[in-house]
């Protein structure tokens, strides 16, 4: 017989397990003895549940039924109040203030865990998380605030109504008093998408109707465009349509009337919303200047140019052309350089020529945004610089101030800052309303990205395309864009922050499996693209689009015109659509049926 004896001793145990080895060994020869020295634990409990959270986290959600069951187990074996308390912290500290909204993880998983905790601790740790949550969400915000600080506070709030820790009728009263307030507004807002998106049911189904009502007249009260987008989700997802007809669906748009003048392909157009004039420029060298009756205001014919891209800054009524040399055999357009050009309004409508600023180290100007928010007079432009064997070598954004020039000629005007962070041509940009120091650019390297004018490197990225960005259109914080991959995708550029910098689209649709070649967003729930093979409307609410009816044939009237939109410009109050490309023509939709049922204009 063999008899195996082992003794396990900690740390501060081992002086006295020599004497114990030595009364053993005078035991029978059959007798082993082992001593195991136990290492101690030194993890303190805040520690023990930091790691558990993480876990959760770095698992996609995996093991919250098994973290929950650990953590259950700690307080019924040790549920003191320093446990409660080093539980709540780590929670909190990984939960609320970590990066779980910057690597896109949901919230409301981990919100579980609290439901697992015995009484009173449960209580006690619930009511401590509805007050932090809701003394960080009622901070003085202006509307076009980051929301990213507050994301996973607002979706923490909403998970706990949907396990039922806080009343609807409360949440919803809650929330229905910061939206009262314009300074809480913006979190309020965030609040209830999140409520509304987790817990539908509880809302339609448990909510006091009285609490409903009062909620949807607030809704109804607010008018900033900067939450038009917000309120659309919420009223559609609630199936509250606007009893004007307007709400989550657009308008249908239908034929109206099409401007003829032009004798090439339209590849740009511009529209001034202060003074409702829309200008279109084509490959045949001419700038046309139209009213709103279609008729031509005025007529530039670019001699050495054609304008491939344009826009203009209605404050200082200046129009921007993106110069590109004419296919002609006349040696001055083959000498011709690419070319920034500048035309100024006079007061009778008319254009004078402001400047023409040629580039000699470019090989393109591809695109122009004015500036025209604040009081600056800047505009930026996509360029690719030309190389020793005139191969291109790197695509730059170039920023120019007006106010800037020490010379005072735009024909001498150099840039203010240079960008090169794009890999590729610079295909599209936009401005961002209500700011004069932001800006976005999409290329044919698959981004989009966001630049700040005081800022020497791109502030955002945005990311999700496979293929080249054509079209880039920014309403608020709402991004639309849309690219050769066939993808049109809608992006919050509120979720950015400093240590957030790459910004994954909200939503991605497909329209009709060919690419696109324009995307310009009306309101901040409604947009119009156009592609290879047709011209469409989309909801950025429901993420459903419709295909606008194209015009009768001229051949052939009952069947629809064949063309392709290169451009697309709404009018100032998004109650008409503009759009031009291969047919020379400018064709005009309408929202207005009494104007759409008449014939169109030929």
């Amino acid at each position: 017989m063999k008899v195996k004896i082992e003794i396990e001793v900690s740390q501060e145990e081992m002086p006295i397990a020599a004497e114990l080895l030595q009364t053993l060994k005078q035991l029978a020869a059959h007798v082993e003895t082992k001593v195991k020295r136990t290492v101690p634990d030194t993890q303190t409990n805040l520690q023990k549940f930091t790691a558990m959270i993480q876990s959760v986290e770095d698992d996609d959600g995996k093991k919250l039924e098994d973290v929950a069951s650990r953590i259950q187990k700690m307080f019924d074996d040790h549920g003191d109040e320093q446990l409660l308390w080093d539980f709540f912290e780590a929670f909190t500290a990984v939960v609320l203030e970590g990066d779980l909204v910057h690597k896109e993880k949901p919230v409301a998983p981990f919100v579980y865990l609290l439901s697992r905790i015995p009484e009173p601790s449960k209580t006690r740790a619930r009511d401590a998380l509805i007050q932090k949550i809701l003394k960080f969400l009622t901070i003085s915000r202006s509307a076009d605030c980051v929301r990213a600080e507050f994301f996973a506070h607002a979706e923490a709030f909403a998970a706990l109504v949907k396990l039922e820790f806080v009343s609807i009728k409360g949440a919803i009263t809650t929330i229905n008093t910061l939206l009262k307030k314009e300074d809480n507004r913006c979190a309020a807002l965030t609040m209830l998408g999140k409520t509304v998106e987790l817990c539908l049911d509880i809302l339609t189904d448990k909510c006091d109707h009285g609490v409903l009502r009062e909620l949807r007249a607030t809704l109804d009260s607010i008018l900033d465009p900067a939450f038009e987008y917000d309120i659309a989700y919420i009223k559609e997802n609630m199936n509250w349509q606007d009893s004007a007809g307007g709400g989550a669906k657009p308008i249908p748009l239908a034929p109206f009337k099409s401007y003829e003048g032009h004798r090439n392909v339209i590849f740009a157009l511009a529209y001034d919303p202060t003074h409702d004039v829309l200008v279109s420029a084509s490959k045949d060298g001419r700038v046309i200047t139209w009213g709103t009756d279609g008729k031509q205001q005025d007529v530039i014919e670019l001699q050495r140019h054609y304008a491939c891209s344009m826009d203009i800054n209605p404050k200082h009524r200046i129009l921007y052309m993106c110069g590109v040399s004419k296919e002609t055999q006349g040696a001055a357009a083959k000498d011709a350089h690419p070319a920034v050009i500048a035309y100024h309004q006079t007061d009778h409508k008319k254009w004078q020529q402001h400047g023409t600023l040629e580039k000699h180290d470019t090989k393109v100007i591809s695109s122009v945004k004015a500036s025209v928010y604040g009081s600056g007079n800047q505009f930026v432009t996509g360029e690719t610089m030309k190389g020793s064997a005139d191969e291109f070598t790197r695509s730059v954004v170039c920023c120019y101030d007006l106010n800037a020039s020490q010379t005072g000629s735009f024909e001498s005007l150099m840039p203010v800052r240079v960008f090169e962070q794009h890999q590729d041509i610079i295909t599209c940009m936009a401005a961002v309303p209500r700011s004069e120091h932001l800006f976005l650019s999409g290329s044919r390297d698959c981004r989009v990205l966001l630049w700040d004018v005081r800022v020497v490197k791109a502030i955002g990225t945005l990311v999700g395309h496979e293929g080249t960005v054509t079209s880039v259109s920014a309403s608020d914080h709402l991004i639309v864009t849309g690219g050769l991959d066939k993808k049109i995708m809608s992006f919050d550029i509120r979720a950015l922050s400093q240590t957030n910098t790459q910004l994954r689209p909200m939503n991605t649709m497909i329209l009709d499996e060919s690419a696109v070649l324009k995307v310009v967003l009306g309101t901040s729930s409604e947009a119009a693209a156009s592609t290879l093979l047709g011209l469409y409307q989309i909801s950025l609410v429901t993420n459903e689009s419709r295909q606008v009816q194209g015009f009768a044939d001229p051949v052939n009237p009952s069947a629809p015109k064949a063309t392709r939109y290169h451009d697309l410009a709404w009018n100032h109050d998004c109650s008409a659509l503009y759009a031009a490309g291969d047919d020379m023509r400018i064709d005009v939709y309408t929202k207005n049926a009494a104007e759409a049922n008449l014939a169109p204009l030929r």
